[in-house]
């Protein structure tokens, strides 16, 4: 369920910073800030509760890669300007690449091995 939930959860909280960046300030970085910011406590929690606490390797819990999702949120916005077409475009694409840009970190865990003369994928 996480390439169908953790986009729909996270757009919230880019949604609200980009709205707010964009009418007090007219900036288009707030989902890219918002998820920079979601990727550093999520490493936080990552290295405290698996690593610290019980050893576990960070590698088998990595947090998803939301990074060029929320820039293609943000230039949507830049370009057209527009709220319309921004939370009809912007948030589809944001969707659309959340699972393609996260298959170089799952890339490893793809790779087949023969275990016992059986061959695993």
């Amino acid at each position: 369920w996480w390439p169908i939930v953790t986009p729909i959860t996270r757009i919230t909280f880019c949604a609200a910073l980009q709205y707010h960046n964009w009418v007090s300030y007219r900036q288009p970085f707030g989902a890219t800030l918002t998820i920079l910011a979601l990727g550093f406590g999520k490493w936080v929690a990552v290295y405290t509760s698996w690593w610290w606490w019980s050893n576990y390797p960070p590698n088998f819990v990595m947090p998803a890669t939301l990074i060029p999702s929320a820039l293609v949120l943000d230039v949507t916005l830049l370009l057209p300007t527009h709220w319309t077409l921004t939370a009809v475009i912007g948030a589809w694409m944001y969707a659309a690449l959340f699972y393609p840009s996260n298959w170089p970190i799952f890339a490893c865990s793809h790779t087949p091995i023969v275990v016992d003369g059986t061959l695993l994928s």
